[in-house]
C-alpha cells in the first residue's frame, strides 16, 4: 500500500506523468470555481456557518472558501489578484450597467454580466487602439494587493499545491473579441491584418504587465499560475483555423510564457480554452504549456484517443461534465468519476476536476459525490475496467 502523499507531493508526482497515492482534485481555479448560490448552498451542507469575505466583485463567481475545499478534499490552493481588467466593477447610469477598466460596458441580468458594445465595434483604425480603450496601468501596485503574503502563507505553512489564479479573465484572443466584436475580429484577421496584429500586441502588452508583477508579488511560492483564459474552438471543432493560430495567437501566449519563465522557469502553467481544441494540442505543447484545462467532454473530443497521443508529454486538469452527469443522480455523478479516471488517470498526468464553473442547477450533494467518488476511485493502482 501507497504512503499517502501530503497534496503538493501528489500533484507534483502527477504533473510529472508519475503515479501518487490518488488521483489529485481541483476546485476554484478561474475556469472551475463555484457560482455563489451553490457555494452558500455548500456551506449549509456542511454547517460551516457564515460566508467568507467575498474575494472579487462584479462576478457570479465570488466567493473563496479554504474551509469548504479542506471538507471537499481538494489539493489546491489560490491567490488571486486584487482586480481584473475586466471585471465589471464601476457603476454606470443605472443598476445594472457597469464598466471594466478598459472603459467597456457591460450589463447585468441577474445573475450574470454580459458585455455591451465593444469599444472598437466601429472601427479598425490602428490610431484607435489607443484613442477609444482606456488601457489599465499594470505596474500599479493595487492590482496585486495581498498576493505575497497569501502565497508565503500557503507555501510555507500549509501542504497544498499554490496556484495564482489568471490575472484577467480573458487573454489576448477573447479580450481582442470583446473589444471589437467576436465576428468583427474573426474577419479582420482575413481582412485587415495589421489591425489584427496590432490590437493583440497591445492587449498582450498589458497582459505581460500584469503576469509580470504576479510573478513578482508571489512568483517564488507559486507552484502555478494559469493563463488568462482564452477559447479558440466550438463544440465541434476550431472557429480559427491550426494557421490563423500560429500566426496571430501562438506568439502572444509565447511571450506571456517567457514573461513568467523569466521568473521562475520551473514554474508550472496552465491554459484553459474550452470546446474541441484537440488539434491545436501540439502547438500547446510546443509553447511549454505544463497544464491543459478543460479537455472538454465532447463528442468532437476524443479524450482516450488525446490521452494515447498526448499524455506523456502534457497534464490534463478537468473533464468532469458539468451539463449533464454533475445534474444527474448520484450514480451519475460516480459513473462520470468512473469514465475519466479510465480515460485520464492512466501512468499519472490528471488532475480531476470539473471543465467549467460549477452552476446553480448542481444539487449540493453532488458536489460532495464527485469529490468522494474521486477519492475512493481514485487510488492507484486504478482498476476500474
Amino acid at each position: 500500500m501507497m504512503i499517502p502523499l501530503t497534496p503538493r507531493q501528489r500533484v507534483y508526482t502527477a504533473l510529472r506523468h508519475e503515479t501518487p497515492d490518488r488521483v489529485p482534485t481541483a476546485l476554484g481555479g478561474g475556469p472551475y470555481g463555484l457560482v455563489d448560490d451553490l457555494y452558500f448552498r455548500l456551506l449549509d451542507y456542511f454547517q460551516l456557518g457564515e460566508p467568507v469575505p467575498p474575494f472579487r466583485k462584479g462576478h457570479n463567481i465570488s466567493y473563496m472558501d479554504d474551509r469548504l475545499l479542506s471538507r471537499l478534499g481538494t489539493d489546491f490552493r489560490y491567490c488571486w489578484p486584487a482586480r481584473l481588467p475586466n471585471s465589471p466593477v464601476i457603476p454606470g447610469q443605472d443598476e445594472n450597467t457597469f464598466y471594466d477598466s478598459f472603459g467597456q460596458v457591460w450589463k447585468r441580468a441577474l445573475p450574470y454580466y454580459y458585455a455591451g458594445r465593444g469599444l472598437l465595434q466601429d472601427s479598425a483604425e490602428i490610431a484607435d487602439i489607443e484613442r477609444l480603450v482606456r488601457w489599465p496601468d499594470p505596474h500599479d501596485p493595487s492590482w496585486m494587493e495581498g498576493v505575497a503574503q497569501r502565497a508565503e502563507e500557503l507555501q510555507t505553512n500549509t501542504p497544498y499545491f499554490v496556484v495564482m489564479r489568471m490575472v484577467a479573465s480573458h487573454g489576448p484572443f477573447q479580450t481582442a473579441c470583446d473589444l471589437r466584436g467576436t465576428e468583427n475580429f474573426l474577419t479582420d484577421l482575413i481582412e485587415k491584418p495589421e489591425f489584427a496584429q496590432a490590437l493583440l500586441e497591445r492587449i498582450t502588452t498589458l497582459l505581460e504587465g500584469l503576469l509580470d508583477a504576479a510573478m513578482r508579488a508571489g512568483g517564488p511560492w507559486f507552484d502555478m499560475i494559469e493563463l488568462p483564459g482564452d477559447d479558440y474552438a466550438g463544440n465541434t471543432g476550431l472557429i480559427l483555423s491550426p494557421a490563423m493560430f500560429r500566426r496571430f495567437i501562438k506568439p502572444c501566449l509565447r511571450r506571456m510564457i517567457d514573461t513568467i519563465r523569466r521568473h521562475k522557469p520551473e514554474i508550472k502553467i496552465m491554459l484553459h480554452s474550452d470546446g474541441a481544441i484537440s488539434r491545436l494540442i501540439p502547438d500547446f505543447i510546443e509553447l511549454g504549456v505544463d497544464v491543459l484545462h478543460p479537455l472538454e467532454p465532447l463528442p468532437a473530443t476524443n479524450i482516450p484517443e488525446i490521452k494515447r497521443q498526448f499524455g506523456n508529454q502534457i497534464s490534463f486538469l478537468g473533464s468532469i461534465d458539468i451539463s449533464h452527469a454533475m445534474l444527474g443522480s448520484r450514480e451519475q455523478v460516480v459513473e462520470e468519476v468512473r469514465t475519466r479516471l479510465v480515460q485520464l488517470a492512466e501512468g499519472g498526468g490528471y488532475i480531476l476536476a470539473p471543465s467549467n464553473h460549477l452552476q446553480a442547477d448542481v444539487p449540493a450533494e453532488n458536489v460532495v459525490t464527485l469529490f468522494q467518488a474521486a477519492h475512493e476511485l481514485g487510488k492507484y493502482p486504478i482498476h476500474l475496467l
